[in-house]
């Protein structure tokens, strides 16, 4: 229901699976678009991937196991970690209560140690050495270059723990023949940072054959309470270049999902995310990079 997916979600899912028992049709079998109600749909996707982490200093992010849990009830639904409730409906149009995690906190925090868990790179900061070290230069646009000060990496400072947050609100999706539209607004219902997201997608679908395709753009805005505080540098945090506050940002992202059928339970997946980081996010003393790069490819099996 979103464009983001957390790994994490499938435990959510299986906690709520013993308050749905049975299955419905809500459409006659031999129809195209026959949707079972109450239906679970499990699928594991097994490969080769990576997101890029934008920290400072900071490993990017295996990806070899990708779960995928589904589930369609006649008003209740839930996708991975999304969790929803439909209100209104027709043919092309759905208003929806909606539920998500918060999604920054996966460059600070791994959700399976065995992927995800994250050494100290161990290099001394310039500025840690004797008199004589060589250090790098700033060039200041004159004649004159200044010795850059000895910086702190982020695997090297004592930062605060940035918690996943709960997000609820509404959701609006639109369908057409050109492209579906999906608008989310949702707020911190759990106090971790009282910030807010407005989020706007266009996406398309192909399907050919074995083939079948799915295409997205869209922006995110987040309040500065959400910005500042994953990516805000407070007086106990900061080195050299101080403290960190930052205003609202918009946040550009794309996606590709690619999928062929092989057999009736093997599907082949490639998948591409593509995140922009805006000036209020890259221009953090935590980030060394402006933009966030996910790709896996694999095969996948259905449950």
């Amino acid at each position: 229901m979103t464009l983001f997916q957390y790994p994490f979600r499938t435990l959510a899912a299986a906690l709520v699976s013993a308050l749905f028992v049975g299955s419905a049709l809500a459409c006659e079998p031999e129809a195209d678009d026959c949707v079972e109600i109450g239906k679970w749909e499990l699928s594991l996707g097994i490969g080769a991937g990576v997101r890029t982490n934008p920290l400072e200093a900071t490993p990017d992010i295996p990806l070899v196991l990708i779960p995928q849990v589904n589930y369609n009830g006649e008003r209740f639904f839930i996708q991975n970690l999304d969790f929803g409730f439909i209100l209104w409906e027709n043919d092309t149009q759905q208003f929806n209560l909606f539920a998500t995690p918060s999604y920054d906190q996966v460059f600070f925090h791994r959700w399976n140690p065995s992927n995800f868990f994250i050494d100290s790179n161990g290099f001394a900061t310039a500025g840690r050495g004797g008199e004589d070290e060589d250090l790098p230069l700033i060039n200041t646009g004159g004649d004159k270059e200044l010795i850059a000060p000895g910086f702190k990496d982020v695997q090297a400072r004592k930062l605060r723990n940035r918690r996943m947050a709960g997000l609820a609100g509404f959701e609006y999706s639109l369908t057409t023949a050109l492209a579906d539209v999906q608008l989310q607004y949702v707020t911190d219902f759990t106090g971790i940072h009282d910030g807010d997201e407005v989020r706007l997608a266009l996406a398309k679908h192909w399907a050919s054959g074995r083939h079948n395709v799915s295409t997205s753009i869209g922006v995110i805005w987040q309040s500065s309470e959400v910005v500042n505080y994953y990516y805000g540098v407070t007086e106990p945090e900061a080195d050299l270049r101080g403290t960190y506050s930052a205003d609202a940002a918009l946040t550009p992202v794309a996606r590709l999902d690619w999928n062929y059928q092989l057999t009736e339970r093997w599907d082949l997946r490639f998948l591409a995310n593509y995140r922009q980081l805006p000036d209020e996010i890259s221009a953090s003393p935590l980030i060394n990079d402006n933009k966030v790069i996910t790709v896996f490819i694999g095969g996948v099996y259905h449950f």
